[in-house]
């Protein structure tokens, strides 16, 4: 058997580095999961953490889910504190954040591993290695299941390796990364008020909608489900395969994160996809989950996955309507998902959903204003990516032993 390639990679430290299974380190002193049957949506009740409550890097919950308090109790071993890492289980697997006072009493899903740390720094250091491109391919080649619910089990996250770095380097690294993630939370502000005033444009735009003539999603679009599976680890590569080898897989999961509804990177590559698979840039995408539809423009071409409802418009202008369109009825629209969960939309019961068209000068309106918010989001967006590769780049220059100085320099 070859051996596990970030062991390998972790087995070539700098002086002064040690590398160690989740569970042996000796500042973890638990890792566990959350509720596996916290039943119905309790109003008043106590807060429960889901993956989908965890989306680059930090905790945003805007319609938390609740339990009752007898729930909560019954559960106290999975109750979150202040400083404690959740990790994704199911989904996107190893996304990672640290618990802040606003979550502090709170409960986890089953989705959701917890891991209690001895104090802050390690906290810190354990969410910036989760985040790395490592552990990403590392999650890729132990996950389970379809593309649908790709699921980490808490076995396999214990035995996660993990770097450990001289106190000063670990230091200096997470100040400079501190630093980075400041200017990332004001640009992800800049593109949420700019979102925000494109719905609300669109609420003002809609306000007459029902003296519009009625129509369906399937009369005013082109619309097809993602067929593709999800390449087999080995397959693809983020690492090693450049962008003009392959096309972006798109899986569910890319749909439903929040924050900007776009895409321009996925998870997966797909080296040879089947002809006519790929969705040219401007497409409409949709997923569902239990908190509603979801759906993205894709800036990229894209192979759909199982799970993923395509929709083509025939303007760009038309594309804008519709996205806001979907946000507006996120969770009207459930009623077309069908299977486990409701986790997958119906193409023929979505085409048969029902929308008021206003007339094409009021689309066109809409969009001329709608773009510019939209343009301003995606460089926010886009300078946040730069961002991120710098947090990536300056993880592993540490790991060379190069880079950030323990004076908070670059070396």
């Amino acid at each position: 058997m070859s051996p596990d390639p970030l062991e390998e990679r972790l087995s070539r430290l700098p002086q002064g580095w040690r590398a160690a299974r989740l569970e042996q380190l000796p500042w973890v002193q638990d890792i566990g999961y959350g509720i596996t049957r916290p039943g119905a949506h309790e109003a008043g009740g106590v807060g429960m953490i889901r993956a989908s409550d965890i989306q680059e890097g930090r905790l945003h919950s805007e319609e938390p889910r609740r339990i009752s308090p007898l729930t909560h109790e019954a559960n106290a071993r999975s109750e979150v504190r202040v400083g404690d890492v959740v990790v994704v289980l199911v989904g996107r697997v190893g996304e990672a954040a640290v618990v802040t006072e606003e979550y502090e009493g709170w409960n986890v899903a089953r989705t959701v591993a917890l891991v209690r740390t001895a104090d802050p720094v390690h906290a810190a250091w354990l969410r910036l290695w989760l985040r790395s491109s490592y552990v990403r391919d590392w999650c890729d080649r132990h996950v389970r299941g379809s593309t649908l619910q790709r699921t980490l089990n808490l076995k396999d996250l214990r035995g996660l390796p993990v770097p450990l770095p001289p106190a000063g380097v670990g230091a200096a690294l997470l100040r400079t990364v501190e630093t980075a993630e400041r200017k990332a939370s004001v640009n992800r502000r800049i593109a949420e008020c700019a979102m925000s005033l494109s719905d609300a444009l669109f609420a003002f735009e809609a306000r007459n909608r029902g003296a519009w003539p009625e129509r369906s999603f399937g009369e005013v679009t082109l619309m097809r489900a993602g067929q593709a599976a999800r390449p087999r680890e080995g397959a693809s590569s983020r690492s090693a395969l450049p962008p003009e080898e392959g096309v972006p897989f798109l899986a569910p999961a890319d749909v439903l994160r929040k924050g900007l509804p776009y895409v321009s990177r996925t998870e997966a590559w797909l080296v040879s996809p089947d002809e006519g698979s790929a969705c040219a840039p401007q497409s409409l995408l949709l997923a569902t989950r239990e908190d509603g539809v979801h759906a993205v423009m894709n800036e990229v071409p894209v192979v759909p996955g199982r799970g993923v409802l395509v929709l083509h418009a025939e303007t760009l202008a038309d594309t804008y309507w519709l996205l806001h369109e979907v946000r507006s009825r996120s969770r009207e629209l459930t009623a077309a998902a069908q299977g486990p969960g409701g986790r997958e939309l119906s193409r023929n019961a979505f085409a048969s959903s029902a929308l008021h068209w206003p007339t094409w000068s009021v689309r066109e309106r809409f969009a001329q204003v709608v773009a510019k918010l939209h343009a301003r989001a995606r460089d926010a967006h886009a300078e946040n990516a730069v961002l991120s590769g710098l947090r990536d780049g300056l993880l592993e220059d540490s790991l060379d032993g190069v880079g950030v100085s323990e004076g908070g320099e670059s070396a």
